[in-house]
């Protein structure tokens, strides 16, 4: 039974860990939650938080292998006040459907160039060509709302994150 903890009038976190770990369990409860939320009536607005969402959607390679339900949160949600924020390395593994239903974009350095075939049409002309030299902290925003693409970037802060990578002496 995964753990499933409700922060009072803030967060559900859910840790499947004890059922497993693999993208099938977790798709499969990405996909229950997000159904049932679809269905529930008289819910309060919230924004879904979903890391790795190439796990829980469509894979571009497997022809019948895909999950439906972030798919109908972002189709249905909006108007139940349900706002997605999904986070991925690998665009080109979210399904064309559910990736036509995103308005907004925090991209961060690609290299393949199948993954930047895949968001292109989001960007304009100019700044495709930005995305292979993206540097750490850096990210271009873009989105229907904005008129041009926005390169940010982000000072790191004094704060100690514990998560730098490995240092190497050479």
């Amino acid at each position: 039974m995964p753990n499933v903890l409700l922060f009072q009038n803030s967060s559900l976190y859910i840790d499947a860990s004890r059922i497993g770990s693999s993208d099938v369990i977790g798709g499969m409860i990405v996909d229950l939650v997000s159904n049932y939320l679809i269905e529930k009536e008289g819910i309060n607005p919230f924004v879904m938080f979903i890391d790795e969402a190439h796990r829980y959607t469509k894979s571009s390679n497997l022809e019948n292998d895909y999950y439906t339900g972030l798919t109908s949160i972002a189709r249905e949600g909006r108007k139940k006040g349900i706002f997605l924020f999904l986070t991925t390395q690998n665009p080109k593994d979210i399904s064309d459907v559910l990736l036509g239903q995103v308005g907004t974009f925090l991209i961060h350095r690609l290299t393949h160039s199948e993954e930047i075939r895949v968001i292109q049409n989001h960007l304009d002309p100019n700044t495709i060509g930005q995305i292979r030299m993206l540097n750490k902290g850096e990210a271009i925003l873009t989105s229907i709302n904005l008129l041009q693409d926005i390169h940010l970037k982000v000072n790191k802060c004094s704060r100690v994150h514990g998560n730098e990578p490995p240092f190497i002496e050479q």
